[in-house]
């Protein structure tokens, strides 16, 4: 059993894998930060599929990655608890099978390497994946190597934006509006609407913008959606798109078996 962990700024996802085969995932809020003691019992309810006492440490092995450092420290003990290998924290040091052609690779999310890792699973060697999280990333693969992307807010920051930062605009939950079946139009009639199109519309115009210019000089590109708001924006591209939810959990996946099996 691997256990794949993505901690991202707003949630912590998990997966279980028994080889290829997701068996299952789930969400744990990244905030409040929890004890190294609260997260094992986390892992270990959700990992009951092995129905072995924690104490002999049920998971095979484990591989993190996060955006969030304050977190990274306090999981890793606490996986290492549960799992008969040192848990591996992604960076793109590992065994990739990526070539970086960026000036910091270290810099670089391991969310996003997990993407691209995945997508040219996926999609092939050359693609674009856009991760509709808390930012929306655009990571660019090309014949198998990173080129770079893209980073912009996501719908959450720009909704919590414009309440904080005026006087009068409301903080608006869109993931609950839309998922009750909004009908939305571009044009708003009043100001709940005006703002829910403005961040909708304007999020899949500017990200397809963005892969519209990216595409100008380097061809062809498959895209590849994913992320926590991604079932919120796909519907309004009007570009040809591969949905894979579980990407990054993927990529993390494919990792660990390219640093296990070198």
């Amino acid at each position: 059993m691997l256990l794949a962990v993505d901690i991202g700024n707003s949630s912590i996802n998990i997966g279980l894998f028994s080889g290829e085969r997701l068996l299952k995932k789930a969400k744990i809020p990244s905030y409040p930060i929890m004890t190294e003691e609260e997260y094992a019992e986390e892992v270990i309810i959700f990992s009951s599929i092995t129905q072995v006492d924690a104490s002999s440490k049920p998971l095979d092995a484990v591989i993190i990655s996060s955006v969030v450092p304050e977190i990274t420290d306090i999981l890793y003990r606490s996986m290492a608890r549960l799992s008969k290998k040192i848990p591996v924290i992604l960076d793109s040091s590992l065994n990739t099978g990526i070539v970086f052609d960026v000036p910091q690779p270290l810099e670089i999310g391991a969310d996003r390497i997990a993407n691209v890792v995945a997508a040219q699973e996926i999609a092939g060697p050359s693609a674009i994946v856009v991760d509709f999280g808390t930012a929306t990333t655009i990571s660019v693969i090309k014949n198998g190597v990173f080129t770079g992307g893209s980073i912009m807010p996501g719908i959450d920051l720009m909704c919590k934006s414009l309440h904080s930062g005026t006087s009068k605009l409301p903080l608006i939950d869109i993931s609950e509006l839309v998922t009750e079946g909004l009908n939305l139009h571009a044009i708003g009639k009043d100001t709940t609407i005006c703002i829910i199109s403005g961040i909708i519309y304007g999020t899949a115009g500017g990200v397809e913008r963005l892969i519209s210019e990216m595409e100008e000089a380097e061809r062809p590109f498959r895209l590849v959606v994913t992320g926590g708001n991604a079932g919120l924006i796909k519907r309004f591209l009007k570009k040809d798109y591969m949905f894979e939810p579980d990407l990054t959990l993927h990529g993390l996946r494919l990792i660990h078996e390219r640093n296990t099996n070198a």
